[in-house]
């Protein structure tokens, strides 16, 4: 089924109250390794992913996923965890395009100039990029300053090389109470360069760092996103969200717009922060049976309601309860590709 199609099937639930069970879009944690040490990377529980191992699925079995999933949504999402950390990233890559799905792939970039192949897959790259000085980066990301430089290196080498490959780059920017003004320069170097960005707030546990939200200075970089928002820049994320996150306001979670699937091919119910991850998708053969047997072990959704403020849960819940600002979003990627033309973006972002 087709991210419009479920967008529309989900309408009904909506109006009616209920959560909707139709995804989107399929998040696959390809690996927990990750040879970073970001300061804010947080599992919902406050661990790093790297320090969680799971075992992964080889080659064979995640290309079966894969397969699986592209039964019931058209777009994956790869992270991590750090992607690149998977010598058959490329491969499994191209096996979702084969089975006819859009691929997102969110990853820091270090080591993009060594495999150009990741770019000539990835129907959108999301970079995560918090600041463009090497030494701040290096204090982030927990690395020498050396390894800074070189994922800056790749990041020109992703938006060089991208409008060849047809691949939109988005770089996404965590805020930090300490990288305010870095956030800035980000999105000013995305928006001289015709580039996709987003901000989201960092999450300590599930919710966003206490300290942004009596912050003056995080509103005011939230409202300069606003504004570049609505004078047409490829900001994502639909009005409500950059609002959301500006106030720090409630909103009703739907987590099955985005089923998140664990390394090992088990599916996280009803969401990562959940930390239950029971049933294999490919030990049951569909998504759907897999989760009617995790619904079946574990209960119902609970109606979360402004409990976190994570990017993926906000924005997705949000456009699906606002059809008119999703249509906007959706017209606005589609004129927006890695040459400036239309693309496949808009479906694969929206």
């Amino acid at each position: 089924m087709g991210f419009v199609t479920n967008y529309l099937l989900n309408l009904g639930a909506v109006a009616v109250g209920r959560q909707p069970r139709r995804p989107l879009l399929f998040s696959y944690y390809v690996t927990h390794r990750c040879g970073l040490g970001c300061a804010y990377c947080s599992d919902g529980e406050g661990r790093r992913f790297r320090d969680e191992p799971v075992e992964e699925l080889d080659t064979r079995r995640a290309r079966e996923l894969i397969g699986i999933l592209a039964r019931s949504a058209d777009t994956l999402d790869v992270t991590g965890g750090e992607p690149l950390a998977r010598p058959d990233l490329e491969e499994l890559l191209a096996h979702a395009r084969g089975c006819g799905m859009r691929t997102v792939l969110n990853t820091k970039g270090l080591g993009l100039r060594g495999r150009p192949g990741i770019l000539r897959h990835s129907d959108v790259l999301v970079l995560g990029l918090d600041t463009l000085d090497p030494a701040r980066m290096a204090a982030i990301i927990g690395r020498p300053e050396a390894v800074a430089a070189d994922i800056l290196e790749d990041l020109r080498f992703a938006v060089r090389e991208a409008p060849a490959a047809g691949t939109r780059v988005v770089l996404s920017a965590v805020a930090t109470p300490g990288n305010l003004d870095d956030v800035r320069r980000v999105l000013l170097f995305a928006e001289e360069r015709g580039l996709g960005f987003h901000v989201s707030p960092e999450i300590r546990g599930r919710r966003a760092n206490p300290s942004l939200a009596g912050d003056g200075e995080y509103r005011r970089l939230i409202g300069e996103v606003e504004e570049r928002k609505r004078r047409g820049d490829a900001v994502l994320g639909i009005p409500q969200y950059l609002r959301g996150i500006r106030d720090f306001s409630d909103f009703r979670c739907h987590p099955l717009l985005m089923p998140v699937i664990r390394p090992d091919g088990r599916l996280y119910y009803p969401c990562l922060e959940s930390k239950r991850a029971e049933v294999g998708v490919p030990e049951e053969g569909s998504y759907e049976k897999a989760l009617e047997e995790s619904r079946r072990r574990s209960g119902e959704i609970p109606d979360c309601r402004g409990c976190c403020h994570i990017f993926c849960h906000m924005a997705l819940s949000l456009l699906q309860r606002h059809p008119l600002a999703a249509w906007r979003e959706g017209r606005r990627w589609s004129r927006m590709g890695p040459d400036g033309g239309g693309s496949r973006v808009e479906r694969a972002t929206a």
